[in-house]
């Protein structure tokens, strides 16, 4: 009975605690940019409040997730500084291993709005080790990302042809990518292995037919 009570009273004060939190936002978005870098500094690192959250990880994961994208809109129509964007997904990405949407959220955005491709693949690593055999999407622009920020079409192409065996309607495409990266980094006996592994698993009749000509082009390069 006494743990019960106890709980319930750490539950309402986490609750009052964001709603108090939520107010504050609120209340900042009305203010000036500076006070709106400023007011963000009452997030927490999610390694320190998780024993607190009891159970509801989850919950304030997807309190953060909406004040992330109301303080990104904010941003994005005024100043266009993102102090505390890459720090807010991080948060939920710990708190919610699981939420996918935060992962390419990161992978679109961290890079370009934030100047900050580290975080994001970090961010993305992370959501590669939850989701990459689930979500097809992680892999990818964890792939798009070292292409294009890290000039490492042998690493693009090894999570792109992660990504492709992720069954989707995507695959046919992303092994095709994951391919033609593995070629360009000179890697040509990985991008066959890339297309036979997928034609061979596939129950697609269409993915198998655009796989093995892609498979019969590539022999007669040879």
């Amino acid at each position: 009975m006494k743990k019960t009570i106890y709980i319930l009273i750490i539950s309402a004060l986490l609750f009052s605690g964001i709603i108090a939190a939520n107010v504050r936002l609120s209340a900042v978005r009305a203010a000036d940019s500076a006070q709106k870098l400023e007011s963000m500094a009452y997030l927490p690192g999610s390694e320190r409040i998780k024993p607190f959250m009891l159970g509801f990880n989850t919950t304030y994961a997807h309190y953060i997730w909406i004040n992330a994208m109301i303080y990104f809109g904010d941003h994005l129509s005024s100043d266009r500084q993102f102090r505390w964007l890459t720090r807010m997904i991080d948060m939920i990405t710990r708190l919610h291993p699981h939420f996918h949407e935060a992962y390419e959220f990161a992978g679109l955005m961290i890079p370009d709005y934030c100047r900050d491709p580290d975080a994001a693949r970090i961010i993305l690593e992370r959501g590669m080790n939850v989701l990459g055999g689930v979500r097809w999407n992680i892999p990818f622009y964890l792939g798009m990302l070292y292409n294009r920020h890290y000039n490492d079409p042998e690493r693009a192409a090894l999570c792109f042809a992660e990504a492709a065996r992720v069954p989707s309607p995507q695959s046919g495409k992303l092994a095709r990518l994951a391919a033609r990266f593995y070629e360009n980094a000179g890697r040509g006996d990985e991008a066959m292995d890339v297309l036979l592994f997928l034609y061979e698993t596939s129950e697609n009749p269409e993915v198998k037919r655009h796989i093995e000509g892609k498979i019969e082009e590539i022999h007669g390069r040879k």
